[in-house]
């Protein structure tokens, strides 16, 4: 961190010296230049290289909140569970102001549900990044950014939300904003708590025996989320700021099964498996930010941060096995220990500079510091004596450092724009994993240096139709969990088990668009991927183990079609559709299975909103979606989908939202898998209580026209969306 923070503070005041020019007073025009452009804009856009919502041009919008308006977002789906997805692919990055979160999909929603869209001037929807971006991640990116002003004084929001399904979870957030003359102080917390039981079953075809498994996962879980940080103006195009995000989360787990196990001429028995697993994940980050802006020509961003995070797990697990008539059971039991601590340190540059009226030059370098340290200590249980189990018991240490630079250039000619670009990342990968036993298995040193182009090209038809092409080079390194090779005992049949050769998957895309009148779009994509990282099955006797590997590849077509339709002046519609067709071809080896495997198949998701103003400011909106069938590796999965409708009022002269809603109205989320390989022949079962009803309560008070917090990118986002949580 020393030598990120030194360089920080040279880049500071070298930049500060060569900038010592006169500093002339931009605020009138400023503010001028943002008037007339807000009355011009469309309330979607669609850019060489992104889409725009410009929620100040949309009066609907108008007491809803940050979730609300993704719901609505061309191709974006928000399922009941408030998982985000993008172009039909979840792990979507979202940042608020450029700034990552860092949160589980569950607190991410809460900080979305506390952002009133009066404090939203736009939102990006980024699915093909450019060079600028990181070039790992396939979901693309969603980036809001807060409206701002000059205004001093304090704002904030509260937000309160129960829901109550078989079990009842709450969750509540505060926002504040404090601004005075040069200095902007900022602000939120967010809390939850909840319980929630999940059917978990099971059944296993073997060559002499049938395995039947029924078990119920418990869950007691909550956590907490913290965003302080401070903005100090300088001069006019000078500022300097610091960020402390921090984020929480514990889970008291129990996992409580039976197996029957029917036997072929032989004599049936039955395990008993109880688990017990509490968990705590807990994660820091700091970043020191410099940016300087001289008005639409130029602009340079430094960000320095600093990463911590750590989980603990202790998994108790007890076995009661033997024949059904009691006769030669026994009782075992084992415990696993593991911690996971990571950390990360980066230094990141970006520079723009708008060389003519046509011409825009973007370029900037990052550097990224990676170590995590793995433990595993696993004790066994037999005839009532405790004894460490040598073999898994494991430290497994990992390194890793990214080097990367790019450049970007746009232009516009007539009704044609271009943007291209090169990103060039150095990586240099090692690691080791010492058992208890001495036995050590190395990573090899691995470092490549990978360069990702990217294309991007619009023309203009008229004032309501473009067109659109994109070319992308992404990469997807595995996460630092799934390189250590532990293996972990999740009951007497299951496991699961790192792999410390995995290597990155590379996908390479086309896209071409069609937009009509700036919201109604058309895209289809192809784009291929080698190496391909999936989390394989193996069975191994009674066993099965869950294993990621480098399977082969993936070829996937998709179709997205997506529009807003305004029925009349109190009746909005919002309608996704993409279908798609997917085919890989797989290679499993290990645990004493070789097999090659190819599976395609199609499938298609859909999702469609309606929004009803009923006047005397209530609303009332329904939404469905739902997932077709399909294949993918070994893997073979169910529809699903869902009916959800909520109502909302505004009370307190505008000030205050009250909403009621209910999710999975008719209950049919149920999530179904079927696995076959020539050893595995796995089904698997998982119901949740996805049906509940929610109400929740959020009110702003303050200055409503206070400057927000700036926009600011830290950068670390790739590094820290590869931590599993």
């Amino acid at each position: 961190m020393q030598y990120l923070l030194t360089a920080y503070l040279f880049l500071i005041g070298a930049i500060a010296q060569a900038q010592s020019i006169p500093v002339e007073d931009t605020l009138k025009s400023t503010s001028t230049s943002e008037v007339t452009v807000i009355a011009n804009k469309q309330f979607i856009r669609t850019l060489v290289d992104k889409t725009v919502l410009n929620i100040s041009a949309k009066p609907s919008s108008a007491g809803q909140n940050a979730l609300d308006l993704l719901k609505i977002a061309p191709g974006v789906v928000v399922d009941p569970n408030e998982n985000i997805q993008m172009g039909g692919k979840n792990g979507v990055t979202v940042l608020i102001d450029n700034q990552n979160m860092q949160l589980s999909a569950q607190d991410l929603a809460q900080l979305l549900k506390s952002i009133e869209s009066d404090n939203i001037k736009e939102i990006e929807f980024i699915t093909n990044p450019s060079a600028k971006y990181d070039a790992s991640g396939n979901a693309g990116i969603i980036n809001i950014i807060l409206k701002k002003s000059l205004t001093n004084g304090f704002n904030g929001s509260v937000t309160g939300n129960f829901t109550q399904s078989t079990h009842h979870r709450r969750s509540g957030s505060v926002n504040v904003n404090f601004r005075k003359n040069q200095w902007n102080w900022f602000g939120n917390l967010g809390i939850n708590k909840g319980y929630q039981e999940t059917i978990a079953n099971n059944d296993r075809l073997l060559p002499a025996q049938i395995m039947t498994q029924r078990g119920i996962e418990q869950d007691d879980f909550g956590g907490n989320n913290n965003r302080v940080g401070v903005d100090y103006a300088l001069n006019k195009r000078t500022t300097i700021g610091l960020l402390w995000l921090q984020n929480s989360r514990f889970t008291n787990m129990t996992n409580r099964n039976l197996t029957s196990i029917q036997s072929i001429g032989g004599i049936d028995s039955s395990v008993f498996t109880f688990s017990d697993a509490p968990g705590n994940i807990k994660r820091n980050n700091y970043n020191a930010n410099y940016r300087w802006v001289n008005g639409q020509q130029q602009s340079l961003n430094i960000d320095a941060d600093y990463t911590r995070f750590y989980s603990s797990l202790n998994n108790l697990v007890n076995i009661n096995a033997g024949s059904v008539t009691g006769v030669n059971r026994y009782n075992t039991a084992l415990n696993n220990e593991a911690s996971v601590r990571i950390q990360i340190s980066s230094i990141r540059a970006d520079y723009m500079h708008q060389l003519t009226s046509k011409i825009k030059l973007e370029t900037g370098f990052k550097s990224v510091y990676s170590a995590a340290t793995n433990r595993l200590f696993v004790n066994q249980q037999i005839n009532q004596v405790w004894k460490a189990d040598t073999g898994k018991s494991n430290q497994f240490q990992f390194k890793e450092y990214i080097h990367a630079a790019y450049f970007s250039l746009q232009a516009k000619y007539n009704r044609w724009s271009f943007q291209a670009g090169l990103r060039a990342e150095q990586t240099k990968v090692n690691g080791l994993s010492t058992a208890l036993n001495k036995v050590q298995t190395v990573k090899p040193d691995t470092s490549y240096l990978s360069l990702f182009p990217t294309v991007f090209v619009q023309y203009q038809i008229n004032q309501d139709n473009q067109l659109g092409f994109a070319f992308t080079k992404r990469i997807d390194r595995p996460s630092y969990q799934d390189q250590n090779p532990f293996i972990y005992q999740l009951d007497a049949f299951n496991s699961e088990q790192g792999n410390p050769y995995l290597i990155p998957q590379i996908t390479y895309s086309a896209e071409l668009s069609y937009t009509y009148k700036y919201a109604a779009n058309f895209k289809i994509q192809y784009g291929i991927t080698n190496k391909y990282i999936e989390q394989l099955t193996y069975q191994v006797g009674k066993n099965t183990i869950l294993a990621p590997q480098n399977t082969g590849s993936r070829r996937m077509l998709n179709i997205s079609i997506s529009s807003p339709v305004t029925v009349n002046n109190w009746w909005n519609m919002y309608f996704s559709l993409s279908p798609f067709y997917q085919s890989y071809s797989v290679v499993l080896n290990g645990f004493g299975t070789v097999e090659n495997r190819s599976q395609s198949s199609w499938g298609m998701n859909g999702y469609m909103s309606q929004n009803f103003n009923l006047g005397h400011k209530w609303n009332f909106d329904i939404s469905s979606w739902y997932n077709f069938q399909n294949a993918t590796t070994i893997y073979r999965s169910k529809a699903l989908g869902s009916i959800n409708i909520g109502v909302s009022k505004k009370v307190f002269k505008d000030q205050a939202t009250i909403k009621l809603a209910i999710a999975d109205l008719l209950n049919t989320q149920r999530w179904e898998q079927n696995a076959i390989t020539n050893t595995l022949n796995l089904n698997t079962y998982r119901k949740w209580e996805s049906r509940n009803i929610a109400i929740s309560f959020s009110y702003r008070f303050g200055n409503n026209k206070i400057k927000s917090a700036r926009e600011r990118e830290m950068g670390s986002n790739a590094e820290i969306d590869r931590i599993k949580q």
